[in-house]
């Protein structure tokens, strides 16, 4: 539900940053955005669906909801993993912002003030729904059935997925990730290879820090840092240094 709200909420902003690319799809505004609405809830009922099935065969879990909806209340160290989230996703936000300003501005257009362009508002409601949607389709669905499927191949002796098994299926989700953030980023900005490399060495730092949240803390602490992060690049650090 969370969820859904927040693909309503990206919309003002998807329609700002899309300009005319929306029209390329010979139809209707409204129509586009209710065809896209519908894709992305019909992928989110599929990532929770196989998040939910596979991640309790590896480990993998939301420990927060699983908790509140079984009477327990909060779980044990939650307040200690709201606090390394909301630290992580601030550093990461900050260390995106800071490499695509001050070294990939060398090469190329900075990719965080096109980013920023839309208004403040549309910003801060688009950064609820990266953080929200796309750590259930990149680390509860991507991440966890890249997870089992190294665990069938191979796994400890408790039965468990291995340490590297689980590496290489956050490193592989986020390079897949980059892949198809900057294709569809191609229809509306100019892509060379400086650029695309850009996009992915800053999507493999993230996705590291997220996966390794999602790993250890659950899923509730990836999105909080996910969320604090694009905060941080396009709502604070956006607004101070604007072009």
């Amino acid at each position: 539900m969370v969820a859904e709200f927040s693909m309503l909420a990206s919309l003002p902003y998807a329609v700002s940053v899309s300009g005319d690319v929306v029209a390329q799809f010979g139809s209707s505004l409204p129509m586009v955005l209710a065809t896209q609405f519908a894709r992305g809830t019909v992928f989110l009922i599929i990532s929770i669906v196989v998040g939910l099935f596979l991640g309790r065969k590896v480990g993998l879990k939301a420990p927060v909801l699983e908790s509140l909806f079984e009477g327990r209340g909060l779980p044990a160290g939650f307040s200690s993993s709201v606090k390394l989230s909301l630290l992580l996703g601030v550093l990461v936000g900050t260390i995106i912002f800071v490499v695509d300003r001050g070294i990939f501005s060398m090469f190329t257009e900075p990719l965080t003030i096109f980013l920023s362009s839309p208004p403040v508002w549309q910003r801060f409601l688009y950064s609820f729904y990266v953080g929200i949607v796309e750590e259930i389709i990149l680390r509860f669905f991507l991440v966890t059935l890249l997870v089992w499927i190294t665990w069938k191949i191979k796994k400890t002796s408790a039965g468990l997925p291995t340490t590297t098994g689980i590496w290489l299926s956050i490193m592989l989700a986020s390079i897949l990730y980059s892949i198809g953030y900057v294709s569809s980023l191609s229809s509306s900005i100019e892509i060379n290879t400086m650029f695309a490399s850009g996009i992915m060495i800053l999507n493999v730092i993230a996705g590291s820090v997220f996966g390794w949240l999602y790993w250890k803390k659950g899923l509730e602490a990836a999105i909080l840092a996910n969320v604090t992060s694009m905060l941080t690049i396009l709502v604070i650090l956006g607004s101070l240094f604007q072009p």
